[in-house]
């Protein structure tokens, strides 16, 4: 089964005055530390290889999570310099050396209720250097960014103006290492978004579109409207019947 690498070394500014001494990936979500959650959503998949990208708090991070044996799940790191962040496109050049010829990437602050092993196949059926999950968002949860057509990211811009675009970058993506290698040389820090804006330009981005709404932990109100949709959701084992 696929990689999955978890981009969870961010400083987590807008959370630190609620939580000042935790890293975003042990926020506590619903009672347990968000990462646990994530690890939840990769399990129902069957996805059992992770690699984490931990910064700032790291020690905090590899000390809770360990190999990820209690999870069902075998987890790896990547460190980089928490006072010399190299952001989220740099994380994964940093990760070079670990990173398997494809791979997932996700967000250390994203709930993504989505099939993760139907995200692995479309890709690894498509001829696409990479491919961006896309949600039918229409402006309703964040500002959408993204066009697509024939399979494709057509239009990608987080300053689109909100009426030329009605999709949104979900926040799950999928890449072939030699599109991370590429950006060795930097610069960096180097964001995620500009790799994907350059594979947009150049027409090697495929879309995938996802039906389930995403959540984001990274604010105040995107934590608090995780834990009413936690609450909300059927029971783990009928949900796996969905899914499945």
């Amino acid at each position: 089964m696929m990689q999955v690498v978890i981009l969870a070394g961010g400083l987590g500014t807008r959370m630190r005055g609620e939580f000042p001494d935790v890293p975003k990936s042990l926020i506590p979500v619903g009672g347990r530390p968000f990462i646990e959650h994530q690890f939840e959503l990769l399990g129902r998949s069957g996805m059992r290889r992770v690699l984490l990208c931990v910064g700032d708090g790291a020690e905090k991070i590899v000390r809770h999570v360990g190999d990820g044996g209690r999870w069902g799940l075998q987890v790896s790191y990547s460190h980089e310099d928490p006072e010399s962040l190299l952001g989220t496109g740099g994380a994964l050049v940093n990760a070079l050396p670990l990173l398997d010829d494809e791979f997932l990437v996700m967000y250390g602050d994203s709930y993504l209720p989505t099939d993760y092993r139907a995200v692995a196949a479309a890709f690894g059926r498509g001829d696409f250097p990479a491919m961006m999950c896309v949600y039918h968002n229409r402006g309703r949860w964040d500002p959408s960014n993204t066009r697509i057509a024939g399979g494709r990211v057509v239009f990608y811009s987080k300053q689109a103006p909100p009426e030329s675009v009605e999709y949104i970058d979900y926040g799950l993506s999928a890449y072939r290492k030699y599109v991370i290698e590429r950006y060795r040389r930097g610069p960096f820090p180097l964001d995620l978004a500009r790799v994907q804006s350059d594979l947009v330009e150049a027409g090697e981005m495929g879309a995938y579109e996802v039906e389930e709404r995403f959540f984001e932990i990274g604010k105040p109100a995107g934590r608090l409207e995780l834990e009413a949709y936690l609450r909300a959701r059927p029971r783990d084992g009928a949900r796996k019947e969905t899914l499945e």
